[in-house]
């Protein structure tokens, strides 16, 4: 089946050629490169001051030009519970996006979230066991287990698709911008989360660094 596949769109173009209209109808879908040359990219390295390192930080856009709502994916995220902690230990998500929090210990663990955008509890299971909860509301959610009062996570609910989180060296990359003027904004669990305007060009590259300092 896939060789007839292949061969089909060779032999309807061989035999159309000559008509304009049928051609245009088939025109081929727009690739990554040309997405790219049309919107703006925003790179850059974030440092959290008198930190082990840079990572875990969630780097994103707001604007009220941004859509009211965007699809979440349908294909669920996980949240993993072990050797004892939550992995990952901050976890970027759009606004409607489903976690699977999954037990990958040889323990029983909980899931509760205590905080005021969600407040749950989807009880205790052991080892292979997963359970899944969709967030609705943007903002902070703080994950525990109270059978292991140590662990923790954070679930950063946000509005947008625009947004990244930074790697232990504290590189982030946010992709596919339209052009136009933003706010960009940070989340730390313990850091100060500092804000700044940024105007984004089709086809740009813009480079910003930022650096964290505690909260007072």
């Amino acid at each position: 089946m896939k060789t007839k596949k292949n061969v089909i769109p060779v032999m309807l173009a061989l035999f159309i050629s000559g008509w304009t209209f049928f051609i245009l109808a088939l025109s081929p879908p727009v690739n990554a490169d040309k997405q790219e040359s049309e919107t703006g990219t925003i790179t850059g390295t974030v440092k959290v001051f008198r930190a082990r390192h840079s990572g875990n930080v969630v780097v994103y856009l707001e604007s009220e030009g941004f859509k009211k709502e965007y699809p979440p994916p349908e294909k669920h995220t996980v949240l993993d519970q072990k050797n004892l902690v939550f992995i990952p230990r901050v976890l970027p998500i759009l606004k409607g996006t489903t976690i699977d929090f999954r037990n990958s210990d040889d323990v029983q663990h909980n899931i509760f979230a205590p905080g005021k955008v969600e407040k749950f509890n989807l009880g205790t299971w052991g080892l292979g066991g997963v359970r899944e909860h969709t967030f609705n509301k943007p903002g902070e959610v703080i994950i525990l287990c109270n059978v292991h009062s140590e662990m923790v996570a954070y679930i950063i609910i946000l509005k947008n698709p625009y947004f990244a989180k930074t790697d232990p060296d504290g590189i982030f990359k946010i992709r596919n911008i339209l052009p136009g003027t933003y706010v960009l904004k940070t989340w730390h669990e313990k850091m100060k989360s500092p804000s700044q305007e940024v105007t984004i060009v089709k086809g740009e590259v813009k480079e910003i660094n930022l650096e964290l300092k505690k909260r007072k």
